[in-house]
């Protein structure tokens, strides 16, 4: 297993030269120096691939590291949730500028197998991340724009739930009152 644990700033990594540098930092540092090795190799390098955004990078430093990152399960949880996280904010930049586009397109640019896009785009449709259909008769994903809130449907809901409350009371009532009758 590693000699680290999973540092809980690894899933939000920033693609910003500051993180890589404190990154860098703590490993050629005094304190970092003793834990030189692979371990630490192996995070610096998920760490490099997460800040490019390169899921590609991040895949293949899986495979590379894979002893070092795949045996201790509360790294191999994090680093599964890091990939999620990758996938979803990758396939919502190549489908940003699009409002309707070919999921074998999108699968080509990303470098995945299609269901596994396909699957992952159904999920983040059902998750509420992005608006939109995907119509697998004719392969596509159209994405809709971001629609406002219904402020009738809030109201409503809003009065079916004092409704409900008001029969809830009024049910109360009425059996203190037939227990005093009887």
């Amino acid at each position: 297993a590693l000699g680290i644990s999973a540092a809980p700033g690894v899933a939000g990594i920033r693609s910003d030269h500051k993180n890589e540098a404190d990154i860098s930092g703590m490993i050629t540092g005094k304190r970092g120096v003793k834990y030189a090795g692979r371990n630490v190799d192996a995070m610096s390098s998920i760490a490099a691939a997460a800040s490019k955004r390169s899921l590609k990078e991040y895949e293949a430093v899986l495979t590379e590291y894979s002893h070092e990152l795949q045996d201790d399960l509360l790294i191999k949880h994090h680093l599964s949730t890091l990939q999620e996280q990758l996938l979803e904010s990758n396939l919502i930049r190549i489908i940003e500028p699009y409002s309707c586009v070919e999921i074998e397109h999108v699968a080509s640019l990303i470098d995945m197998p299609l269901p596994v896009v396909e699957k992952k785009l159904s999920q983040m449709i059902l998750d509420g991340k992005f608006h939109g259909i995907l119509d697998q008769g004719k392969g596509q994903l159209i994405v809709y724009e971001e629609a406002d809130q219904d402020q009738a449907m809030e109201k409503g809901l809003k009065v079916i739930e004092n409704m409900d409350k008001v029969v809830t009371s009024l049910f109360g009532r009425s059996q203190a009152l037939r227990s005093m009758m009887v």
